[in-house]
């Protein structure tokens, strides 16, 4: 009776562990499984800015998986906005943020950069102190405005739309190329009538009810260039590694797109990351800048390619080179920018 009762518990013990050993091989075996799938797919080093909306939508494609989703890892290069265009600029990645005039620049170099997908508008801004007497940027010809340096995206927009209306900032403005903080810290002891500034620092100033916006780059550019849609901030990528990799250059497109349609219905995100990305903390900056900034990312129904945006593009280009902005053998170089 006794040995019958030892056997009975050792039968049970070992079907215990028979369990325990089932149990966990089920555990194992799909996260092996998914490791080894993650490990099939191909990796895509892209330079994302560490701050604005391209790096939160960056961080959207990461926290979502959308890289992974759409057949490849993404493996981000954090550094600032003129840090990425550098390091394509000189070759060091193949993938990154890019703008159309500093890609131009680039293939003037001999670079070739080929835009690949769009991804916001412009969140710039002319600011002004709310009690000032300047309702339009022609009353500030011949004052002192702080805006950022000719490398800039900001820079180069404003002197494209300035140049539209007759003028030449290096000669009609007193400029002050300067940092973001030091634009706002000009504009806030009177050393200067006017900053020019981009999404979250307006909403900052705004939100203290001492300033006013006296014009928006996203709906200026729209109606000089007669286009509903002007992106000014893109995925790039280098053309010697877009040739060779067509199918990635088709995912990355369908993971930013998802990405610029996610983040714009995703207050949450924004909010996780607004410390981050934006140096936003306090509730009321937090609230307004959410509102404001969502909408500089490309309408939801947007696709690419897309016609009239096509056209805008080239057009923004080539008028900057008949003003000026670019030498005259940088119209040859347009069209091969924009990859289909």
């Amino acid at each position: 009776m006794k040995r019958e009762k030892e056997g009975g518990r050792r039968q049970r013990a070992v079907g215990s562990s028979l369990i325990i050993m089932i149990l966990v091989i089920l555990a194992v075996v799909p996260l092996l499984a998914s490791r080894a799938a993650a490990a099939e797919l191909p990796t895509v080093e892209v330079g994302l800015p560490d701050d604005g909306l391209f790096g939160l939508g960056g961080q959207y494609i990461l926290d979502k998986g959308l890289d992974r989703k759409n057949g490849f890892v993404m493996k981000p290069r954090w550094a600032g906005v003129a840090e990425i265009q550098r390091l394509l600029g000189i070759k060091a990645i193949s993938v990154g943020l890019m703008t159309p005039e500093a890609g131009l620049r680039a293939n003037l170099r001999d670079v070739p950069i080929r835009l690949l997908q769009p991804y916001q508008t412009s969140h710039m801004y002319v600011l002004v102190r709310k009690d000032s007497p300047y309702n339009s940027v022609d009353d500030l010809k011949g004052k002192p405005v702080a805006l950022t340096s000719e490398v800039t995206t900001l820079y180069n927009l404003f002197d494209f739309i300035m140049r539209e209306r007759g003028l030449n900032i290096e000669k009609d403005f007193q400029l002050k190329k300067l940092g973001a903080p030091v634009i706002i810290a000009v504009l806030e002891k009177g050393e200067v009538e006017a900053g020019l500034l981009w999404e979250a620092p307006v909403s900052r100033l705004l939100t203290t009810g001492k300033y006013k916006v006296i014009m928006g780059f996203r709906d200026e550019l729209a109606r000089l260039l007669n286009v509903k849609v002007m992106p000014v901030i893109w995925l790039a990528g280098l053309e010697p590694w877009v040739k060779e990799n067509s199918t990635l250059v088709s995912r990355l497109r369908s993971a930013w797109t998802e990405a610029y349609r996610g983040v714009q219905q995703d207050e949450a995100h924004f909010r996780k990351y607004a410390k981050q990305f934006f140096g936003l903390e306090k509730a009321e900056d937090l609230s307004l800048s959410w509102q404001r900034t969502k909408i500089f990312l490309l309408p939801a129904d947007f696709t690419w390619p897309d016609a009239p945006t096509l056209k805008a593009q080239k057009s923004f280009l080539r008028e900057g080179v008949e003003l000026g902005m670019f030498p005259k053998e940088a119209t040859g170089l347009i069209d091969g920018m924009y990859t289909p």
